[in-house]
């Protein structure tokens, strides 16, 4: 390094640091006297209360509001910027525009540092210009704000280390990728808790970030691209950029998992946003339904340990496309059949069997069926000549008698009809792949009401769902989504790749691939691809250990015996068996009172260093180091057994073990 722009740059890092303390300073006083102006507010508005006109009581509540608006926004500037100064930025571009003389410098950071009456010391990641960071290479640029496009030269892009207040070291690059700073980031160890990557984002992470078309988006992604973490950053991105009209709670996640939550929760607070709302397509479908039904998490414990051959048929045809198609044939014709119009009689007001048909059938038809029942209880009603006080509960009780000219409104009935219709066996019990078919049966039938409105829909983990999941969203939601997922990481059916055409087609979507992996070193990769028969990703140049092969008479003790040699030489790793099933946890754990002592992942804490799991619950979080256990023919052998092994080998950050007692699967042995 130059020893007199290392001086420079220490200069500037000093400046930046001042101003920080600054800003805090003032806006903690700031926040303190608005404090004491409320405060004062509200006791002479206590004071006052019955002497002062209803206009200067609106005017009170108007200033009260007003001040703790701004202290909303003051605590989290001082909360950002306290979490800023542990590293205020983390490169700097220097460009050029047509019309200037020299180059002005950009440092680019979480977010903007500015100084009263002067340019800001540091430019908020997501502000326009600093695409120019993740994008472009030097010379020629330009980048588009809203004046329009900005043509320019770009001359120096440099990144930098920054811990503790100290500058370590700084490196000029015409790269953001493979570059020694993002493979320092890759090479450090798996925590519980995801964390924000605008220090690495990489250009095609940063054209799925930045996209300015609210359209509905399909991201595949390989394993280790990138997926959850871009999401992440697009929310914090599309809040900064539409900050007038879209807020966080107008952004719903719909997550795999409470636990994958908990694992993503703190990345828009370290970008300085609100927490997006997230929820379970689970616990979505227990306030839409309310029924009881079987979870995806029961439903692949199920099939992966019995793994019969009745169970692989039912998830392929509930999972088709075809399946979507025959019920929704089924909801614009037999379903709406299961209405039989007669004479009805409502106080004074009478609607005949045959006006009844003919609008119910006729000029209804194109309509959903509870979209029918209300037009035709607005018309009994308006025929009624109800007070508007009166007119709700009239109204209900029209629907009411409307709706008991149904043959049946069971749910369970009426899809049990459809199955029939199509040569299905009947449900008596709900399954996990029978819940989406039968809300949009419901949705239908009675119309979705429900409090999770959104403006812009995420969905993770989207090759868990099935066709009737992504057409109920639409039902759900009539806004933009953002499809996220691996089809190559289902577990329970195999997804070829002309899949995503169809799904595109489905949603309306354009698809977007993210073939580049970040996650798992080298060698790592390269071997989970060869689990899967094909090669998907490319890799980033991290190399690291060798996948390594352990061959035992018994599993317990090797277990043992590999987590005590790991601690020993790499601590304050996160270890992670990761077991076919449950049942293999339950019988490890039995044996072993040192591997009893491992957490198994949904009840464990950011600070659990040592997991045990099965593959379908660890999809999306990821470890320092893997253990499969029962690696052999026996146990896997077919090609969802090859999905688990694939799921559980890409969970491996830095190192990979198979332990073996008896011949290992042929997955693996194609793989050494």
């Amino acid at each position: 390094m130059n020893k007199k722009i290392l001086q420079d740059e220490k200069a500037y890092l000093s400046t930046v640091f001042e101003q920080i303390d600054k800003l805090i300073s003032e806006n903690t006083k700031k926040i303190a006297s608005n404090k004491k102006e409320i405060q004062k507010l509200k006791a002479f508005f206590s004071d006052q209360y019955y002497d002062i006109d209803k206009e200067e009581m609106a005017h009170l509540n108007l200033q009260i509001e007003d001040l703790e608006t701004q202290n909303v926004a003051l605590e989290k500037s001082v909360e950002r910027l306290k979490k800023q100064k542990k590293t205020p930025y983390f490169g700097r571009f220097d460009f050029q525009e047509k019309s200037e003389s020299a180059p002005n410098r950009f440092y680019i950071g979480i977010g903007a540092v500015q100084a009263e009456g002067q340019a800001n010391l540091v430019y908020d990641w997501r502000a326009d210009i600093c695409s120019l960071y993740y994008d472009d290479k030097f010379g020629k640029v330009s980048y588009t704000c809203p004046d329009g496009e900005v043509k320019g030269d770009l001359s120096l892009k440099r990144q930098y280390k920054i811990k503790d207040g100290a500058l370590s070291y700084y490196i000029d690059s015409n790269l953001v990728i493979d570059d020694d700073i993002l493979m320092e980031q890759l090479s450090q160890n798996a925590t519980a808790k995801m964390h924000d990557i605008v220090s690495t984002i990489q250009k095609e992470q940063n054209v799925l970030i930045r996209a300015d078309d609210f359209e509905n988006t399909i991201v595949q992604g390989v394993a280790g691209s990138g997926k959850t973490s871009i999401a992440m950053h697009r929310v914090s991105y599309l809040l900064y950029k539409y900050r007038g009209s879209l807020k966080s709670e107008d952004i719903l996640i719909l997550s795999p998992s409470e636990l994958f939550s908990n694992y993503l929760s703190d990345v828009l607070p370290s970008l300085g946003e609100d927490k997006a709302f997230t929820t379970t397509f689970a616990e979505l479908a227990h306030r839409l339904l309310g029924m009881e039904f079987e979870t995806r998490e029961n439903m692949l414990e199920h099939v992966i340990e019995k793994q019969k051959q009745e169970d692989f048929e039912n998830i392929a045809i509930k999972s088709s496309f075809e399946f979507l198609a025959d019920l929704q044939k089924f909801l614009t014709q037999e379903l709406c059949n299961l209405f039989v119009a007669k004479t009805i009689s409502f106080g004074n007001a009478v609607l005949t069997k045959d006006e009844i048909e003919e609008i119910f059938f006729n000029r209804m038809k194109n309509l959903s069926v509870y979209k029918r029942i209300d037009v035709l209880a607005e018309i009994l009603v308006d025929k009624f000549k109800v007070s508007d006080f009166l007119r709700p509960d009239v109204l209900k009780r029209a629907k009411s008698i409307l709706y008991r000219k149904f043959v049946t409104t069971d749910l369970l009935k009426i899809y049990n009809l459809f199955l029939g219709s199509v040569d299905l066996a009947e449900v008596k019990e709900i399954g996990a792949y029978d819940i989406a078919p039968m809300l949009l049966i419901k949705e239908s039938l009675f119309g979705l009401k429900h409090n999770f409105t959104a403006k812009y829909v995420i969905v993770d983990e989207m090759q868990d769902y099935t066709p009737c999941h992504f057409a109920l969203f639409d039902k759900l939601w009539d806004c933009p989504k953002l499809y996220l997922g691996d089809i190559f990481q289902s577990i329970d059916r195999t997804l070829p790749t002309e899949y995503l055409s169809h799904l595109s087609k489905l949603c309306k979507a354009k698809v977007r691939f993210l073939n580049r992996s970040y996650r798992s070193t080298k060698q790592i990769s390269l071997f989970s691809q060869k689990i899967l028969g094909k090669k998907i990703a490319n890799n980033v140049n991290r190399n690291g250990e060798e996948v390594e092969f352990v061959k035992t008479r018994n599993m317990s003790k090797a277990l043992e015996r590999i987590v005590a040699e790991r601690e020993k030489s790499h601590r304050g790793q996160s270890i992670a068996i990761i077991c076919k099933t449950k049942k293999q946890i339950s019988a490890l754990q039995k044996e072993s009172a040192i591997l009893k002592k491992f957490k198994q992942l949904e009840k464990s804490t950011p600070t659990t260093k040592k997991i045990i799991t099965t593959p379908a619950q660890a999809k999306g979080v990821e470890f320092d180091c893997v253990i499969v256990p029962f690696a052999n023919e026996e146990v896997f052998s077919n090609e969802l057994d090859r999905n688990l092994l694939y799921v559980a080998s890409t969970r491996a950050l830095h190192k990979l073990f198979f332990v073996s007692d008896k011949p290992a699967s042929h997955f693996l042995k194609k793989s050494k």
